[in-house]
This record gives C-alpha cells, sequence and structure tokens, in this order.
C-alpha cells in the first residue's frame, strides 16, 4: 500500500469512528449521506472520494473489528500451539461483538461477509487466521481435510453464526459465557 493509499485508509477509518455513535441513534437505512457527513465533518464530495457509497461504511466496520484484533488477539497468538491460537482469536472475536452492542452486531450481521478491505487489499485478520490454519496443519495440530483457507473461512461462518444466534435473541444469554463452550466444540473439531 502507498503512503496515500495508507493515508486514504486511515481517514477512512477516522469517519467511520465517528459516525458509529450516529449508528446507535438511527438505523443505518434511516441514515442519509447528508448526516454521515454532517456527523463527520465533511462535504458530501469528500465523503464519495472515500466511500463509493453509503453501503461502503457497513464493510468499513469491519475494519474496527481488525483493529481490536491487531491489538487484542493476534499479539497473544505468538507462542501457543494452534488450537490455542484459535481459541484466543475466538475468545476475543465474540468479546469484541459482545463489548460493542446488540445494535452494532445487527449491523454487523446484516453486512456482506469479506475478507477484502475498501482499497481490495486482504483483511489481515483473515490472513492471519487462515496462516494459524496452515501452521497447524503442517504441525499435525489442526484438521487437514479442507485447505488453510476453507478452514479458516469455516471457522468464521461458525463464529458469525453464534454472533448471529446471540444477535437474533435480543441478547439473551452472554456470548462470552455461551462462547465459550461453543469455542471448545468447535476447536475439537478442528483438531487432529
Amino acid at each position: 500500500m502507498t503512503r496515500v493509499e495508507e493515508k486514504q485508509a486511515a481517514r477512512r477509518r477516522e469517519i467511520i469512528e465517528k459516525i458509529v455513535p450516529l449508528l446507535e441513534e438511527k438505523t443505518f437505512e434511516e441514515l442519509s449521506v447528508e448526516d454521515i457527513c454532517r456527523t463527520a465533518d465533511i462535504s458530501v464530495g469528500s465523503f464519495y472520494h472515500y466511500f463509493e457509497k453509503k453501503s461502503d461504511i457497513l464493510v468499513g466496520l469491519f475494519s474496527r473489528i481488525d483493529s481490536f484484533m491487531e491489538k487484542e488477539a493476534l499479539p497473544l497468538m505468538k507462542k501457543r500451539s494452534e488450537p490455542e491460537n484459535l481459541r484466543i482469536f475466538a475468545e476475543k472475536w465474540l468479546s469484541y461483538i459482545e463489548t460493542n452492542g446488540l445494535e452494532h452486531s445487527r449491523l454487523i450481521s446484516s453486512i456482506h461477509a469479506t475478507d477484502l478491505d475498501l482499497d481490495g487489499s486482504r483483511r489481515s485478520t483473515a490472513s492471519a487466521l487462515e496462516e494459524h490454519f496452515r501452521r497447524g496443519q503442517e504441525n499435525g495440530s489442526l484438521n487437514t481435510s479442507v485447505s488453510p483457507a476453507e478452514a479458516a473461512s469455516l471457522f468464521m461462518i461458525a463464529l458469525r453464526g453464534i454472533a448471529l444466534d446471540w444477535t437474533r435473541r435480543n441478547a439473551a444469554y452472554s456470548l462470552t459465557e455461551k462462547g465459550s463452550v461453543y469455542i471448545d466444540f468447535l476447536i475439537k473439531a478442528v483438531s487432529a
């Protein structure tokens, strides 16, 4: 990524951070580009410089998850076994969802899941998760019935599944507590 692209990505993240509180007040559908611009203190032209369309804001929410995971999970995943690393990844990811609340989870659940950022580059957490599956398969600690890329994709589908259930049940249970049992089950399923 060039310096200019890095600056644009940073500016997109700033804009998204400014409007997250607004997403707690209005549904995304009720939110206009003008509302976004007013809240982020930018012009409509600037908005379209950083985002092609309003829905790109939703995809940009994934960058918030990636930043959290880069800070809170990935540093912990250096000197452990790959099954333990997957546990850390899953626990931190579910913690992010629960901490950010039901409305935020509803937004995340409504977005088409992608491993790509707005700039078309691969999301860091997707790459990291795939790398842990690759290493685990190479050292024999993880199941090799599917490729590392497919294993990482299926793992995220499973995590999004429990988060969606939690969301649809209006947070009727602790996601991190129920998630711990779910993660145990999931880790056993992917271990060799």
